[in-house]
């Protein structure tokens, strides 16, 4: 007997077959879910927020919170005022003489309380030597006129200036102002320029000043992900760009950059790494690009960018280096296998030299292993490179942290010390310990040691050789930029010895780069606020008499990267 059709349409719950059931099911774990996911985005909207504030309290009070800071106002300012400009209990200590000498080791030396005839306090004794070491780097910071970093960045040129230096006068002239902030310059034989922008890429500078427009096809770049107190924090921007030593024949110009790569690097957020890359400039485009230096994703760090370092230089045989910063944990500046921290050399074509001090054959090296390129090692961040325009000799400036700022010859298979031996101190104001709680082990006599050391550290940054007619008397000195502060050097070098430093430029700007133009004239590219500049020292011929050379007292060795400090 067939079924009614009610019992038809009827079926049992247990079967599962009603659909306004189901539907409703449906509807009710939908819900649980949705409820699960908004308290989980609550929480991580709590805990962002959290973070955040506690960022925004850690860095509005980190100077705060700085030790020399506060042993300087706890033990000193009462007597030599808060910003140690003296007051009726004692002198100045800026803009005048120290009776005991200025340099870092002679100021610790009075705050220690080991000078003749130096103030003795009940205070002296309870100072550790890396706090009185601090406090002797602060009041040198302070008389150096040292800006604090986030106001270096906001630091705006003064404008075309004349200048009396000791060799030579020169007028301080701008060139042009960028639409971004720059990171390298590379002089053209016709007298333009190039200049590569962290964030916008590569653009030419005419011989008028006139900004192009930016060269189309070059690596894709990103805009910061934060600004913090003026630094960038980027993944993924042009860094160098240098000119090949036969450019007026051949075209090729060099560039590096930091690649993005969103998976596939061990990270679950993007990664980048430094990349160097050849191509030519036709009509406004980059064609013909070729791969010269690399490394496997592997290597691919969330590090942010400001430590890739990039900088690139030719010897005269026509081998390229290129010098990688710390982008990792400073152990790995020790492994051979990986490009951090090192000094890399190819040839100009990308292909690698089998006299490098640690080739192996493909077959031989582990995966992604970067053994075969590297030239040096144990550099923390080289903001400079360059080759002697005499000798062809390899020289590197590297940022140290507190103090430590360095000026070295970069020698074949050697290793440079960090982060096991610096003269610098850690930000917190203790000893660069990383090293020992790494594992590191080698002594100080098996690294090279600066040929000049700057502590206090003014923020090194890229530097050339001098060279042409327009300032014969400076010789084929090193022409040093900095960054924190502000300063441009001029360095004379002897038989591996410092014997001259003079301050040519100072409270200027954030100097990123200096080049030697065709025309013999130096070029400066600054960074400021948001944008930047570039400008040019230009000679004043009829003061360019000869001043009596003023030697400065040869650094002894023994002083470097140790608690004997130059300052």
């Amino acid at each position: 007997m067939p079924t009614s059709s009610s019992a038809r349409a009827t079926p049992t719950a247990e079967a599962g077959c009603n659909p306004r059931q189901q539907h409703t099911n449906y509807a009710l774990k939908l819900e649980g879910l949705l409820k699960r996911w908004h308290k989980i985005v609550l929480g991580l909207l709590a805990i962002g927020i959290a973070g955040a504030a506690f960022g925004a309290w850690y860095l509005s009070t980190r100077d705060a919170r700085e030790p020399s800071f506060v042993a300087w106002h706890v033990n000193c300012a009462t007597c030599h005022g808060a910003d140690l400009r003296g007051t009726a209990l004692a002198a100045s200590l800026i803009d005048a003489p120290l009776k005991h000498g200025d340099s870092v080791e002679e100021m610790m030396a009075v705050i220690a309380g080991d000078a003749v005839e130096a103030h003795k306090a009940d205070w002296q004794g309870e100072l550790s030597p890396q706090l009185t070491k601090a406090l002797a780097l602060y009041i040198s910071e302070h008389r150096q006129k040292f800006p604090k970093t986030s106001a270096s960045y906001t630091m705006t040129p003064p404008g075309d200036r004349s200048i009396r230096s000791q060799h030579h006068d020169f007028r301080l002239e701008r060139v042009t102002e960028l639409v971004s902030r720059p990171y390298s310059i590379a002089p053209m034989p016709d007298g333009r320029l190039l200049v590569a922008e962290k964030i916008r890429g590569l653009s030419i500078i005419d011989a008028s000043g006139q900004q192009g427009s930016v060269v189309t096809g070059t690596p894709e770049t990103w805009e910061p992900l934060l600004t913090v107190q003026g630094n960038w924090l980027n993944l993924g921007i042009v860094l160098d760009v240098e000119l090949h030593p036969n450019y007026a024949e051949n075209g090729w110009v060099y560039l590096s950059h930091t690649e993005h790569c969103f998976t596939g690097c061990g990270w679950v957020v993007p990664g980048t790494m430094a990349r160097v890359i050849r191509g030519r400039i036709q009509r406004g485009q980059w064609v013909d690009e070729e791969e010269i230096w690399s490394v496997h994703k592997d290597h691919y760090t969330p590090v942010p960018d400001g430590v890739a370092a990039g900088r690139l230089a030719f010897d005269k045989e026509g081998h390229l280096f290129v010098i990688v910063g710390g982008k990792n944990t400073y152990d790995k500046l020790h492994d051979l296998n990986t490009p951090y921290g090192k000094v890399h050399r190819v040839n100009d074509d990308g292909t690698v030299p089998e006299d490098n001090p640690f080739w192996l054959p493909a077959e031989a090296r582990p995966e992604g292993s970067t053994i075969h390129t590297v030239w040096s090692y144990g550099h923390r961040t080289g903001q400079g490179l360059d080759a002697h325009p005499i000798t062809g000799a390899i020289w590197n400036t590297e940022m140290g942290p507190r103090g430590g700022d360095e000026i070295n010859h970069i020698q074949r298979g050697k290793n440079y010390g960090w982060p096991l031996h610096t003269n610098g101190l850690d930000y917190s104001g203790e000893e660069v310990s990383i090293g020992r709680e790494l594992g590191l082990d080698f002594a100080l006599e098996d690294t090279v040691l600066p040929v000049v050391d700057f502590t206090p550290a003014p923020a090194i940054s890229n530097f050339t050789f001098h060279q042409g007619n327009a300032f014969p008397n400076w010789g084929d000195d090193l022409l040093v930029g900095s960054l924190k502060a502000a300063t441009l050097y001029r360095v004379r070098i002897k038989d591996a010895v410092l014997v001259e430093q003079e301050k040519l430029v100072t409270d200027f700007g954030r100097i990123r780069d200096v080049a030697m133009g065709a025309d013999g004239l130096v070029y400066i590219a600054i960074e400021h606020n948001e944008n930047g500049s570039i400008w040019r020292l230009v000679p004043i011929n009829s003061l360019t008499a000869v001043r009596p050379e003023r030697k400065k007292e040869a650094v002894r060795p023994e002083c470097l990267r140790s608690n004997c400090v130059e300052g």
